[in-house]
């Protein structure tokens, strides 16, 4: 239902959903509140008591509705964790298919199986879908797994989770503030504070957001850029993304400065037709420019046409790495 409303908007996300609007966005805002009320009765009605599926659970989540930055610290905590200890990733796999239990394979499942998260988490660990969360955990569980991180399972309510961490983006904030569909929020601020244990936050706090959490959790920061991009330096580059906030590969390529002749935004989990690749294609040759794009939304291209596109990849730094792995030590995660 969200990937059909955010359809309507080229960009992902609604210019609505943003901290300040004009005269237009606030009166779409009043005729969406009466949906987002009806949001939030239903979540909280919908209850379960949470099972144990008996080693720890790290959940990566938040309360946006994406674009916050959670698949890639995802993949930033398993390569962090896993020389020591053997993890899984489960994650529910967001518009594939197979409802699961399934382990991913990345040389037989393709992103309308398994969606495109799951096939980036897992080139770092074995990756499980699961629409129920509890299942593949348990799976993951028998599997040999020593270690569960819960990928996008702040709302869930069938899995236990030893560790909640919030993920917010510093440049995008909390948006609005207001709950789906009038706001990016699928709970408020509040019920999301209470019940995690961390926050992340992503590059620069734009939205004074350690200021509107006033200590309630303990607060890391982490860096975002792309690297590897030697190919594109001094080159006119045409890019394209279809992830959660897409004006954030943007503002990367820009961060280094990078000779951007066009800009095409998709919505998020964007299904790109071969017509439309090929389409960007002919216009970045017109250009005489490299087309570049996420390894996101590599997933969700043709195998063929992905060799006529650079696919640029984030490294992420935690300022405060080994503040970070004391807080999981004293939380007796590892």
């Amino acid at each position: 239902m969200l990937q059909k409303f955010l359809i309507l908007f080229k960009s992902g996300y609604p210019n609505f959903w943003k901290k300040n609007n004009n005269i237009f966005g606030k009166i779409i805002i009043i005729f969406l509140l009466p949906l987002s009320f009806l949001y939030l009765i239903i979540s909280k009605v919908i209850k379960k008591n949470k099972k144990k599926v008996g080693i720890p659970v790290i959940c990566v989540g938040n309360i946006n509705a994406g674009g916050s930055g959670k698949t890639p610290f995802v993949i930033y905590l398993t390569n962090l964790l896993k020389k020591k200890i053997n993890i899984h990733i489960v994650t529910r796999g967001y518009l594939g298919k197979l409802n699961g239990p399934i382990k991913v394979d990345k040389n037989k499942h393709t992103f309308k199986d398994v969606g495109d998260e799951a096939l980036i988490l897992s080139q770092s660990a074995t990756t499980w879908v699961s629409k129920n969360k509890y299942e593949g955990a348990l799976m993951a569980t028998l599997d040999g797994a020593d270690l569960i991180i819960l990928d996008d399972g702040l709302q869930n309510n069938s899995l236990y989770q030893d560790l909640k961490i919030m993920i917010v983006d510093g440049g995008f904030g909390f948006g609005n503030e207001l709950i789906l569909p009038a706001g990016p929020l699928r709970e408020s601020i509040n019920s999301g504070l209470k019940k995690s244990d961390v926050l992340i936050l992503f590059n620069k706090d734009e939205n004074n957001i350690k200021e509107k959490i006033k200590k309630k959790i303990p607060v890391f920061h982490i860096n975002s850029e792309i690297n590897k991009y030697e190919k594109v330096k001094n080159k006119k580059i045409i890019g394209f993304s279809g992830i959660g906030r897409p004006e954030k590969f943007l503002d990367s390529l820009r961060k280094k400065k990078l000779n951007i002749i066009k800009f095409f935004p998709f919505p998020d989990h964007y299904n790109f037709s071969k017509e439309k690749i090929n389409y960007l294609i002919n216009y970045a040759k017109k250009n005489n420019s490299i087309l570049v794009s996420t390894l996101k939304d590599e997933q969700r291209i043709d195998a063929k046409q992905r060799k006529k596109i650079l696919f640029l990849n984030l490294e992420l730094k935690l300022k405060e790495k080994d503040f970070f792995i004391n807080f999981l030590k004293k939380k007796k995660i590892v």
